[in-house]
């Protein structure tokens, strides 16, 4: 077994191959201890010639195993950090080839999040949140952490009793159910998913709260009426740039006068694709993941202005990290229920959404929308991400902003 191509890329790893003939090899001299087995002979050869797709194909496959807690260090040590040098059209040539019909695209597999709540439970905890949560005190729990950021938007948002909200995509119901019971407000959710619908309204059936929750299915370009306020949390990442334009103007339209918009996306703060392109090949287009500057320049075409931008990566690692972690300690149960290539493939998913995190390939942002009559409500000082620090394609693109000189 030639390790050399190996030995030149492993670093901040010590690496451990277990070969299928039973030898043993080891590699570096630092870093955590990750015991990598092998159980066919091409398989290491294809992984060092493309392991930024490979890697992650072949585990799937069951080609190889090791410690599901470390799979992220293993990702990081093998797939590289740089993205390969090529060609980058420009943007009315990827609009052109967005709207092209795709004749082979790579098998994709539904987010454990949209398949199951009994996964979603033994990862995210009883509270269902989908989104990123908060966690503002060291050892916070998953559901702490969901709760104080419920708390934390109610109080952002001026949320007050009576009033219309939209929740552009509720996930399992949770922060839908709970303004409406906390806050007192009357709330639509719009769900991708039947069994994410059905689950929300015989939740809200227990909590005797179907007079102030309406629950739909479908687009929600079929939403009409005003709203006071409205969510989108993991919305704007099933869509491509080219149809950003088009969505801000109907949130505008459904927005009250003096309404806010609340975003939570995972999005891109350079114009680069993803170095694991296994992960990219998992999103629901090569250009679904949102660019910021192209969700300001779209915000150009509508009344709808931007008042804060937040970082939260740090608490978007940490909900990443206690779903592994969950994962891990049910994963002989989601493996029976559900088959080991559909465990194998949320297992990668998750170790790789994080790297690319740690990387800086990705950023999870939020983004606090209003209109002309908005005024932006008080927040933390020290969440607030100063203007000379803000990458230049996002500040050179929202109104108003202008970098010190």
């Amino acid at each position: 077994m030639d390790l050399s191509a190996l030995e030149n890329c492993v670093q901040n790893i010590r690496l451990q191959i277990h070969a299928p003939d039973g030898a043993v090899h080891r590699i570096g001299d630092r870093g955590p201890l990750v015991s990598w087995h092998l159980h066919t002979h091409s398989s290491l050869p294809s992984i060092l010639k493309r392991p930024e797709i490979n890697l992650g194909s072949s585990y799937v496959r069951g080609e190889w195993d090791v410690d599901t807690r470390l799979l992220a260090d293993l990702v990081q040590a093998l797939v590289s950090k740089r993205t390969r040098v090529r060609w980058l059209p420009g943007r009315w040539l990827r609009y052109l080839r967005a709207r092209l019909p795709h004749t082979h695209k790579p098998e994709t597999l539904p987010h454990w999040q949209d398949s199951s709540v009994w996964v979603s439970r033994l990862c995210l905890g009883d509270t269902l949140f989908h989104g990123c949560s908060l966690y503002n005190e060291p050892g916070m729990s998953s559901e702490q952490a969901q709760r104080t950021r419920f708390c934390a938007l109610v109080a952002r948002l001026q949320i007050q009793p009576g009033q219309q909200v939209l929740d552009l995509n509720a996930g399992w119901g949770t922060l839908a159910l709970y303004l409406a019971e906390k806050a007192q407000v009357q709330v639509t959710a719009m769900f991708k998913t039947r069994e994410q619908l059905r689950y929300a309204q015989s939740e809200a059936r227990r909590r005797d709260l179907e007079t102030r929750v309406h629950f739909r299915l479908g687009s929600f370009h079929q939403c009409r009426g005003l709203f006071d306020r409205v969510l989108a949390t993991g919305f704007f990442e099933r869509f491509t740039e080219f149809t950003y334009p088009v969505l801000f103007r109907h949130i505008d339209e459904l927005l009250q006068d003096d309404g806010f918009v609340w975003i939570q996306a995972t999005g891109r703060s350079k114009d680069t694709a993803l170095s694991n392109r296994w992960y990219q090949t998992q999103l629901p287009s090569c250009h679904s993941l949102p660019l910021m500057s192209d969700m300001t320049r779209a915000l150009k075409t509508t009344g709808l202005r931007a008042l804060l931008l937040e970082d939260q990566t740090r608490h978007r690692l940490q909900d990443l990290d206690n779903q592994a972690n969950r994962f891990y300690r049910h994963r002989s149960d989601i493996s029976q229920r559900f088959g080991e290539r559909r465990a194998r493939h949320w297992e990668f998913r998750l170790a790789s959404q994080a790297t690319a995190m740690r990387w800086g390939q990705l950023s999870q942002y939020e983004l606090l929308l209003g209109n002309t009559r908005s005024v932006c409500p008080a927040f933390d000082q020290a969440l607030q991400i100063p203007a000379d620090s803000l990458p230049a394609d996002i500040a050179d693109r929202i109104a108003g902003l202008a970098r010190p000189t």
